[in-house]
C-alpha cells in the first residue's frame, strides 16, 4: 500500500512540474486611470471645481503670467464664486473621458475633457494646458477658444493621445462622453 501511495505521489509530482512554464505569465500591469496621474488628476480637478463654480480655488490652481489667470486677483475669485457653488461644493465629476496629448514628458501635457455638468447634466467640454512649475506641482491654463495645433505638435509631427475614461462607463458612455481629437 505504501508502494501505491508513493507511486501516486511521485506521478503527481512529476504532472505539476511537466504542467509549469505551460502558460505564459501576465506581466502586464492594468491601464491607469487618470486619477492616477499626476497631471490628468490636476485636469480632473481643475475641471469640477470650474464646473461648481469655485473661482478661488480655479485661480489658485492657474499658472502665473499673462492670460492664465482667470482674474486679475485672489479677492476677484472670491467675489466672482458662483451662488451654485453652496449646491454642488461636495459634488465631484464622476462619468468623463478624455483625452491626453503628452506634449513633454513630465512637464507638458494638453487635455481635452468631456462629462455631464454637475447641474444640467448636459455634456460638457473642456481644454486645458498642464504645466510642471518650479515647485514640482502642476498649474492649468485654460483654453477658452480651440487648442491650435502648434500646443501638440513637437518637432514637425502631431503627438499621440491616449484616452482615459472613469471607472464603471458603459461602453455607450464612452461613445458618448468621448472627445474628438482636436487635432483639426
Amino acid at each position: 500500500m505504501k508502494k501505491i501511495l508513493a507511486f501516486i505521489s511521485i506521478i503527481s509530482i512529476v504532472g505539476v512540474l511537466a504542467s509549469c512554464g505551460k502558460e505564459e505569465a501576465n506581466t502586464e500591469s492594468k491601464p491607469k486611470t487618470c486619477e492616477q496621474i499626476g497631471p490628468c488628476k490636476t485636469a480632473l480637478k481643475y475641471a469640477t471645481y470650474y464646473n461648481q463654480g469655485a473661482k478661488d480655488k480655479v485661480y489658485d490652481m492657474e499658472l502665473e503670467g499673462e492670460n492664465n489667470k482667470s482674474y486679475t486677483s485672489k479677492e476677484e475669485a472670491i467675489g466672482a464664486i458662483e451662488d451654485k457653488y453652496k449646491k454642488l461644493k461636495d459634488k465631484k465629476i464622476k462619468k468623463y473621458a478624455a483625452l491626453e496629448y503628452e506634449v513633454s514628458p513630465g512637464e507638458t501635457y494638453i487635455y481635452k475633457f468631456e462629462f455631464p455638468d454637475l447641474i444640467t447634466g448636459e455634456k460638457t467640454e473642456m481644454k486645458m494646458k498642464i504645466e510642471k512649475t518650479d515647485n514640482n506641482s502642476f498649474g492649468v491654463s485654460q483654453y477658452y477658444v480651440p487648442v491650435p495645433n502648434s500646443d501638440i505638435t513637437v518637432g514637425g509631427k502631431i503627438v499621440d493621445y491616449k484616452t482615459y475614461y472613469s471607472k464603471g462607463l458603459t461602453q455607450k458612455e464612452k461613445e458618448e462622453l468621448t472627445p474628438l481629437p482636436i487635432e483639426e
